[in-house]
């Protein structure tokens, strides 16, 4: 019997549709297990839900798409170990419906629990002013923290130039519970003191992007998004509009994880 969802590969990601729908489900492509996810017809577990979480993925053969997802990239008999241990698959942004695995990781239950009562409520309430998100690249097993700089964040340096974030990688080589606890951190503190503190930490690696100031017509100045060569800049002036969350570079790895 076929799907009744509607598929779309976009690269490595594969998109879940169906009429009706709002949200658009998300996962990793993957050739081995791309047939059988797409043969399968995926609904959320609370479609009628008065909020924005309408629940989990899932499907009557192949059971919720975050463990499905899980047990391919890391194997059936890990899954079912780290479940027997007390463990859970977490959603790193805490959207149930995005299932891409950099999206996905192992946590034990009582910090899944934890982490939903603070950091993803946390992170919610300030993606407006820094969006920051936290991501896991399989194939390195880095963990990023990323920020996108809503607000009007900057640094000084020692000669007092001033310099415009638009935004921040963070990388990490240790547990995700000492990830989860320095992404909190930051924004408890950006909540408080509105600095944007990077380094006080246990991240190995740092990338900063600066924003970029371009000359824009009359014409676009109510434009939310000014294109320069191909190229997309968010204009902040024109309000309402901001950065719901920056993607991870990957690849990226600490200079002595591979280093003899």
């Amino acid at each position: 019997m076929p799907s009744n969802n509607i598929f779309e590969r976009f690269n490595d990601e594969v998109h879940i549709r169906r009429d009706g729908w709002q949200h658009v489900g998300l996962t990793t492509y993957r050739e081995d297990y791309y047939n059988e996810l797409t043969s399968s017809t995926w609904n959320f577990t609370n479609p009628n839900s008065n909020t924005d979480d309408k629940g989990y993925l899932k499907s009557s053969s192949l059971g919720l798409l975050h463990r499905y997802i899980m047990g391919k990239w890391y194997g059936k008999d890990v899954l079912q170990d780290m479940t027997e241990h007390g463990y859970v698959v977490d959603h790193m942004n805490n959207i149930h419906h995005d299932c891409r695995i950099s999206n996905l990781e192992f946590l034990k239950k009582a910090y899944n629990t934890a982490k939903g009562q603070m950091f993803d409520v946390d992170a919610n309430r300030l993606n407006h002013n820094i969006a920051l998100t936290i991501f896991k690249d399989f194939r390195t097993g880095c963990y990023q923290i990323t920020i996108g700089c809503n607000d009007d964040i900057y640094k000084i340096d020692a000669d007092r130039t001033v310099h415009h974030l638009a935004s921040a990688k963070l990388l990490y080589d240790c547990d995700y519970a000492i990830v989860i606890n320095d992404a909190e951190n930051i924004l408890r503190i950006y909540e408080t003191e509105q600095q944007l503190d990077l380094g006080n930490n246990h991240s190995c690696d740092i990338k900063i992007q600066e924003t970029e100031k371009i000359s824009i017509t009359e014409e676009e100045a109510n434009h939310p998004i000014i294109f320069r060569n191909g190229i997309g800049y968010i204009n902040r002036g024109a309000g309402n509009v901001w950065i719901n969350s920056v993607y991870y570079d990957e690849g990226w790895t600490p200079l002595s994880k591979y280093s003899d």
